[in-house]
């Protein structure tokens, strides 16, 4: 019988053959399997287990436990999203290419631990699972295809990705990993939604994949709104090593009762490693034995000493990534080593978490990896101009901002993107201080002479320190400077501007003693909900105002395409 992707036939089988021990399909309600499936090798569990164990051995896995139903629904969403793998690639698409790693991540996720009677003491079936994974390694995709297929073959079943980092990029990975490749499948919109009963919807708040047999895959924003609206049957938690402790405890605390009215519910946390250990759900079910998990990664114990070149890594990464089993290649994996840098690097590829606690600092490597290399810029022409004062005016700091050309001088190559975007490649920004003192004394004449020298606004918040230098300034100065004040809101949209367009390589600085010690010194300062930069709480004299005016002075940047309304004169 034809496949699916021919005509509109499916093959009539509900079962395949398959071990008498076994555990027999339930709540497949008259799903039918598509022939490509069907007929499919690794439908055979020798064949599975044989390639399953052919590849690399995660450093702690739990019980592996295979059945049939597991295996039919991966390679039926591996069925559905077959055109993730170019056929100038690998002839045969996803179905052709199915990797060791994959085989072994389902049979540590299971079925579910009702539907399948495994206790969670099993490990595989468990409520809770952690998938430690390094980049290139297929394991977005293999979770795709278990939702997928889960959708397909169960009637009504509720399922739900979100990734956390931002909505964002939790859409664009779904666009790019499944809506792509089931369109280019199925070309055709009606056939797709009436014959083969596959609907994407792309609407603003209602981003997923509905099934004729009234089944539904969401993707959901990274916040506990999102998440409570819904009661879901499985729900994957993709960047796992990225949130902070209060972002986790938005999430979890509203995901967990999601689950009360669906028994076998699984929730699964995947992704790198992270920056800290404490507070991380991700950490904890990694460690929790009545958990599934699996882990391609270096052992809790290895010290930061032992990461740091390539020829230290290279041998870790021969022996525990999993993607040298078929996806990718040493020389790639060595040349993204020299690009992230030793401490982004460990937690991408080497699965490495971090020993401090959430929120001991707000910058980690990302700061290392968005440094230039020689002398600060000087004769360049600033577009915004902002300063900070210390809440106890020990410290006072002024930044300017610009855009970076690059070598072709366009300063306008796409829309603003600090927050992720890159549709497009995205105008880089760089920052440096221009001034920075103890204290605040003589700062109303310091602000008036780089007014007279840029003509920018002067940015800075509603602080009363600040707001005090302002006035003074406007009764002496003639004529007055322009000014802005930055509210709460906006400062908390600069910081997060700010922090985002270092983690995504977007904005660049210089090496500059003050900026440095800031950036390595300053936590995370919870305000009404609002990520500030602040001094720990062991040195509350620390000065963080040189961040704090280079968030402000990048936040004030002008729209890309309006660089020409400005004219500045050259800056040393």
């Amino acid at each position: 019988m034809a496949t699916l992707t021919d005509t509109d036939s499916l093959s009539s089988a509900t079962t395949t053959a398959a071990s008498a021990s076994e555990i027999p399909p339930l709540d497949w309600a008259g799903q039918q399997l598509p022939d490509d499936v069907a007929a499919h090798p690794l439908m055979d569990p020798a064949a599975w287990d044989e390639l399953r164990d052919s590849g690399r051995r995660p450093l702690d896995e739990s019980p592996l436990v295979g059945n049939l139903q597991a295996r039919a629904e991966f390679l039926v969403g591996a069925w559905i999203i077959n055109e993730i793998v170019p056929s100038r690639i690998v002839p045969g698409g996803l179905l052709a290419n199915l990797q060791p790693q994959m085989l072994r991540t389902v049979d540590v996720i299971g079925v579910g631990a009702i539907i399948d009677g495994l206790g969670e003491q099993d490990g595989a079936g468990a409520f809770l699972n952690a998938v430690l994974e390094p980049r290139r390694s297929a394991k977005t995709t293999t979770l795709w295809c278990i939702l997928l297929g889960r959708c397909w073959m169960r009637a009504v079943y509720m399922a739900g990705y979100t990734m956390l980092t931002t909505a964002k990029k939790g859409g664009e990975r779904f666009k790019l990993d499944v809506r792509d490749p089931i369109t280019r499948k199925w070309r055709d919109k009606a056939h797709r939604e009436k014959v083969i009963g596959i609907k994407l919807n792309e609407s603003n708040g209602s981003l997923g994949v509905e099934f004729a047999n009234g089944s539904k895959l969401a993707i959901l924003s990274p916040n506990g709104d999102d998440v409570r609206s819904g009661a879901y049957d499985t729900l994957v938690m993709d960047e796992g090593g990225e949130p902070e402790p209060e972002l986790w405890d938005d999430i979890v605390g509203a995901v967990v009762p999601s689950f009360d009215t669906r028994p076998g519910a699984q929730l699964i946390y995947a992704g790198t490693g992270g920056k800290y250990r404490d507070g991380s759900h991700f950490w904890a079910t990694l460690h929790d034995p009545t958990a599934g998990r699996i882990r391609y990664g270096v052992p809790d114990e290895i010290e930061d000493a032992d990461l740091q070149t390539w020829e230290d890594v290279r041998p870790l990464i021969e022996a525990l990534h999993p993607g040298l089993d078929g996806l990718t290649n040493a020389t790639a994996i060595a040349r993204n080593f020299v690009i992230l840098g030793w401490e982004r690097f460990a937690l991408e590829y080497l699965g490495h978490f971090g020993r401090a606690a959430g929120n001991d600092v707000v910058l980690g490597p990302e700061w290392g990896t968005t440094f230039e290399h020689g002398s600060v810029p000087e004769g360049i022409v600033p577009l915004a101009l902002a300063f900070a004062v210390h809440p106890s005016g020990l410290w006072t700091s002024v930044s300017v901002a610009w855009y970076l050309t690059d070598e072709s001088g366009d300063l306008a190559r796409s829309a603003w993107a600090m927050d992720g975007d890159t549709d497009a490649a995205p105008p880089r920004v760089g920052f440096k201080l221009v001034h920075h003192q103890e204290g605040n004394a003589g700062m109303p004449g310091v602000l008036w002479r780089l007014w007279k020298q840029t003509r920018l606004p002067i940015v800075h918040d509603d602080s009363p320190q600040e707001k005090e230098i302002i006035q003074q300034l406007m009764r002496q100065a003639r004529p007055r400077p322009q000014v802005k004040v930055l509210r709460f809101a906006e400062k908390k949209v600069a910081t997060t501007k700010l922090i985002n367009g270092l983690k995504h390589g977007n904005a660049r600085h210089w090496a500059q003693e003050p900026l440095d010690a800031a950036a390595a010194g300053a936590v995370r300062r919870l305000s009404a909900g609002a990520v500030l930069f602040g001094a720990p709480a062991s040195n509350p004299e620390f000065d963080v105002t040189p961040l704090e005016s280079a968030a402000a002075a990048v936040y004030a940047l002008p729209d890309p395409g309006a660089g020409e309304s400005f004219a500045p004169i050259v800056m040393g």
